[in-house]
């Protein structure tokens, strides 16, 4: 009796661009082991150029705010149904969810049924702000693939398969550091569009401020490629250049402003002194206070369990503040060794090689393909 072969096929979503890349890079390892494996989902360019099949634009998926987020209800609702239409349609082998939890929490509970292991790559930061939601993630995961150390006993704890790959950013980085340009100032706002809407204002003030002080530092603003450059305009006015390469800058700069974020871990793996800030609606900020289990937002912090990043979060997010600490971050020489020592402390916790390849073998070996 012949057996019809059927190719491999993955169902993957990753809804911002540090997922996109993260994810790409996964399926550049899975690849490696199966070259005829069908990719579809929903993710970034980055995936797309990995051969992914796309069911929406990454620029549409990066949403925050819980107000921001049910203005667009009816949008992430049909992605919903057309996903969960794919995966009946196509029967896919695994799905792995790529960080994304709202959206991608809501999509695997509905898909749970569909005889399919779901291995999430990136866990949720439960730890950080849904502990109670562990005990939902337990029934819809099959295994979780995490990529800071503690995170493995918090998740064991309920009863979740968990394996430690290492932090994907440490492929992107490693040990090199280009040489920094000494009065070269970084700004990175973010990659979503209601951070661009809160942030550029503030920044902007920030430019003005530094240019009438300190005219001779170069101030220069990163640029995600989801975001159109028209709205640096204000920027661009008072003197700042656009980049379309923030981990370059991160690597060249010698201080930063950094929204708080995904952006605050590249910079420390980069050894960049900076601050972290961040502005968003009046609503949004206070239900995620009421719903936060952290003592900072900065990733450095919370992996050092010590407060070696300043923070700028809500009305604390003045533009004479973070003007006024930007200059002492380039001149403070004391704080600046401090901040890189502890830089250095943090990659020594995440090192390690081929992040990407590990959890590719764990994929692939649940595929039953070894």
């Amino acid at each position: 009796m012949t057996h019809t072969y059927k190719q491999p096929r993955i169902f993957i979503t990753a809804g911002e661009p540090s997922g996109d890349a993260h994810a790409a890079r996964l399926m550049a390892a899975i690849r490696m082991q199966i070259p005829d494996v069908i990719f579809e989902g929903f993710g970034g360019p980055l995936m797309e150029m990995e051969g992914l099949r796309s069911l929406a634009h990454i620029r549409d998926l990066a949403v925050t705010g819980f107000y921001e987020v049910a203005k667009r209800y009816g949008f992430f609702s049909d992605l919903l149904k057309r996903c969960e239409s794919v995966i009946k349609t196509n029967k896919p082998d695994m799905f792995i969810p790529v960080d994304y939890p709202g959206f991608n929490m809501r999509l695997a509970s509905r898909v749970k049924s569909a005889h399919m292991p779901i291995v999430w790559y990136i866990a949720p930061q439960l730890w950080a702000w849904g502990e109670r939601r562990a005990a939902d993630l337990a029934r819809i995961v099959d295994r979780l693939l995490v990529v800071f150390p503690f995170e493995v006993e918090f998740f064991q704890q309920y009863g979740i398969a968990a394996d430690y790959v290492g932090h994907p950013l440490m492929e992107v980085f490693g040990e090199h550091h280009s040489e920094r340009l000494p009065n070269r100032i970084l700004l990175m706002p973010g990659s979503r569009r209601q951070e661009i809407a809160h942030h550029v204002p503030l920044l902007t003030t920030v430019v003005q401020r530094l240019r009438t002080s300190h005219p001779h530092y170069e101030v220069v603003v990163a640029k995600s490629a989801n975001i159109d450059a028209s709205h640096f305009d204000p920027l661009v006015q008072q003197g700042a250049c656009v980049s379309t390469d923030p981990l370059g800058e991160m690597k060249t700069a010698s201080a930063g402003l950094i929204k708080a974020g995904t952006s605050t871990l590249e910079a420390t793996l980069s050894g960049l002194p900076f601050s972290t800030f961040y502005r968003t609606s009046f609503l949004s900020y206070h239900i995620s206070k009421r719903l936060a289990n952290i003592s900072s937002v900065t990733l450095a912090n919370l992996l050092l369990q010590r407060h070696v990043v300043k923070e700028f979060i809500q009305n604390d997010a003045r533009a004479e503040l973070l003007a006024h600490d930007v200059i002492d971050l380039l001149e403070n020489h004391n704080r600046r060794e401090a901040q890189i020592q502890a830089m250095q402390e943090v990659q020594d916790l995440l090192a390690g090689k081929g992040v990407s390849s590990a959890a590719a073998n764990i994929v692939v070996s649940m595929l039953g393909r070894r």
